[in-house]
């Protein structure tokens, strides 16, 4: 093997092991109350991610439809999130302890370093964003880019989470 085709294999390796690494990272979240809670604490479960923020005018109908999500899957292994990614400052715990005393099905977290809302939406990096992730902590799909309350958006996410149920 030439020098290059050494060099060449030991940068893809390299490569491969960081992209494995960012893949696992567990992400942190925070509560209104201050308590931290790992992604790493939720698996084991489907888990449905939507990011959003105080700049998003959507939020609250967003929240309501979480809402039938986390209902629907009532005493199943789901766990439904709405999740802010505005710093403290922006929003604070008192603001989105409200948040979630509207919607109580819902768990209401925080990412203010938005580290998971960067990594789970890719390139979209649009605000509202669905995220879902199946038991062992892995992304299903695409993520999904803004709220449309005229489409059938509980129906759509059921479909995918009916399908990790089955797994």
């Amino acid at each position: 093997m030439t020098r290059l085709n050494k060099l060449l294999a030991i940068t893809a390796i390299l490569a491969c092991l960081v992209a494995t690494a960012g893949a696992q990272q567990d992400f942190s979240f925070a509560t209104s109350s201050g308590q931290t809670v790992p992604i790493s604490s939720m698996r084991g479960k489907v888990l449905v991610l939507l990011f959003s923020g105080v700049q998003d005018p959507q939020r609250r109908e967003g929240l309501k439809a979480l809402a039938s999500v986390a209902e629907r899957y009532h005493g199943k292994d789901v766990k439904v999130c709405w999740v802010s990614v505005n710093s403290p400052s922006e929003l604070t715990d008192e603001q989105l302890k409200s948040m979630g005393d509207t919607a109580t099905s819902v768990m209401v977290l925080r990412d203010s370093n938005q580290a998971a809302f960067k990594r789970f939406s890719g390139k979209l990096a649009q605000l509202p964003t669905v995220v879902v992730l199946d038991r062992q902590g892995n992304p299903v799909g695409q993520p999904r880019g803004g709220f449309n309350p005229n489409s059938d958006f509980i129906n759509d996410l059921a479909s995918t989470i009916d399908g990790l149920l089955k797994h």
